[in-house]
């Protein structure tokens, strides 16, 4: 029976071995974080409500930054929190199927599978495609969003000709006769973290972040400027409280630790280099 997707890759580690991704001595992946684990871990001894008029700050608030960090994560990382499903038309160039095996670069890394492969010459995206390459030939480089076409069998002419499948002999893409077509081969992939499979470092980049945010705007009201001026016989003293400058260094020390956790996840998801010389 013919594969309805590829198989899933271990996003992280990537290419571990069904299984081998998981660990039983500490947690490796987990669920998005929720309000109660921004309450026990990145908020935890904060005292959630106004000063002022002593509302309590609802977790509904609190899930507002939550799904804020989220989003301004995938916008700036161009990593998916939850599975997204995309169909994406890249140019057919009879050089790449020849000698590079359809070598395509995917619009978004962290590939979880791939649902669909075709070559069409039609910009009717309804209408079915001219070829419907079988997934067992596809090669996936997930963590990348790297595809290859590579059969399996029936391999010729140092490229990608493919003279058997099904019993049936074809010679497609050398019969049309062109060399370049726009948007000539369909992608349908999914990219993301599955559900509960989101790695650690990024659940605790999310609570940080989500922190940032709630501290920043709400901060304030949460830790006002106050002071009290006392006079007796003469004598003045002035008491101010605390608070206001822990929020000052807690934002801060909150900022640094996001730039450093976002510059990890940058070099195992998006492969930063850095060149010492020419």
């Amino acid at each position: 029976m013919p594969k309805s997707r590829t198989d899933r890759q271990g996003l992280f580690p990537v290419w571990a071995k069904d299984g081998e991704d998981v660990c039983e001595k500490f947690e490796r992946y987990g669920a998005i974080p929720t309000p109660e684990d921004l309450k026990k871990r990145a908020l935890f001894g904060i005292p959630l409500k106004s000063a002022l008029t002593q509302e309590v700050i609802e977790d509904e608030t609190i899930k507002h930054y939550i799904d804020s960090a989220i989003s301004e994560l995938e916008h700036e990382l161009d990593l998916y929190i939850t599975p997204v499903t995309f169909e994406e038309k890249h140019d057919y160039r009879r050089h790449e199927f020849t000698w590079n095996y359809n070598y395509l670069r995917l619009q978004h890394p962290n590939v979880i599978d791939i649902e669909r492969v075709q070559l069409t010459f039609s910009n009717d995206e309804k209408e079915l495609g001219f070829v419907d390459f079988p997934l067992e030939h596809v090669h996936l480089m997930p963590q990348e969003g790297v595809m290859q076409l590579v059969p399996a069998f029936g391999t010729s002419l140092s490229g990608f000709l493919l003279s058997a499948f099904s019993g049936t002999q074809f010679h497609a893409l050398r019969a049309i006769g062109l060399n370049e077509f726009p948007g000539g081969v369909r992608v349908k992939y999914r990219a993301g973290f599955e559900k509960d499979m989101v790695p650690s470092a990024m659940i605790e980049l999310i609570e940080n972040m989500a922190a940032w945010k709630l501290l920043s705007f709400i901060g304030p009201l949460i830790f006002p400027h106050t002071s009290v001026g006392v006079s007796i016989d003469g004598a003045s003293q002035s008491v101010s409280t605390p608070g206001p400058q822990f929020l000052v260094n807690r934002i801060k020390d909150l900022g640094e630790i996001i730039d450093r956790q976002k510059i990890a996840i940058k070099g195992y998801y998006q492969r930063t280099f850095q060149i010492d010389f020419f």
